[in-house]
């Protein structure tokens, strides 16, 4: 790939396998993240529409905290004395899908409250602002509520076109950046679609002995079913 092509700055951990691209959508968030343990409270929430990239977000968090991985099932299942013993770090990816279950909201405040007495930390991701996920405990709804909370938006073109470049780069693939802008307006704008369309288009490519093309990039999407834009 060209290097004068302007990538967003990688934010790099030790112990992630990949690199998180820093763009406008999500460097508020990873701000937020990167002053831990410094938060204004222990509780941070990070709150995006489907591949934004939280979860990946939160399991940098995860790992260079040392955190601990919870769903909701596992909420119920747990002791919030025995999750908080020892200061713990909490990580509860989809948090905002036990709005409406009673035994799962009560879970969640004895945590909250339990990791605060314990001075533990915990993580929430959410589709929606905690303001929209319905909880119907008054006392958790007004803890959430107080939470900070902090927005990561869809990718834009310059950060999804930046994961394309960055997918090929990773696989030691030089490509015409017209071969990205021609599938940016046609896969699904995931970091996941992404990844999928260019391991096919690597092996398309392996497979017909020629380079990656345009011509081969539209070949690939109308012979298979890679989800399409909208």
């Amino acid at each position: 790939m060209s290097a004068q092509y302007p990538l967003p700055l990688p934010h790099r951990e030790a112990m992630e396998a990949d690199d998180f691209m820093v763009a406008s959508s999500n460097q508020e968030a990873i701000a937020w993240l990167d002053k831990f343990p410094a938060w204004p409270s222990h509780c941070m929430i990070v709150y995006g529409p489907t591949g934004s990239g939280k979860t990946h977000l939160a399991n940098v968090w995860r790992a260079r905290s040392g955190g601990t991985p919870l769903t909701p099932p596992e909420l119920i299942a747990q002791s919030a004395t025995a999750l908080s013993e020892g200061g713990s770090k909490i990580m509860i990816d989809g948090a905002d899908q036990i709005a409406g279950d009673a035994k799962a909201e009560e879970a969640l405040f004895h945590l909250f409250n339990a990791l605060r007495d314990a001075k533990g930390f915990l993580l929430l991701t959410g589709s929606k602002p905690p303001a929209q996920w319905n909880i119907q405990l008054p006392d958790l709804r007004s803890r959430l509520l107080a939470a900070t909370a902090v927005a990561i938006t869809a990718p834009d073109d310059d950060l999804l076109s930046a994961l394309f470049v960055k997918q090929f780069r990773d696989r030691q693939i030089d490509v015409s950046m017209d071969v990205v802008d021609y599938l940016l307006p046609r896969v699904t704008r995931t970091p996941g679609s992404i990844r999928d369309i260019v391991t096919a288009l690597d092996r398309a490519s392996l497979s017909e002995g020629r380079g990656i093309t345009v011509a081969l990039a539209r070949k690939l999407l109308q012979d298979q079913s890679f989800p399409q834009a909208q």
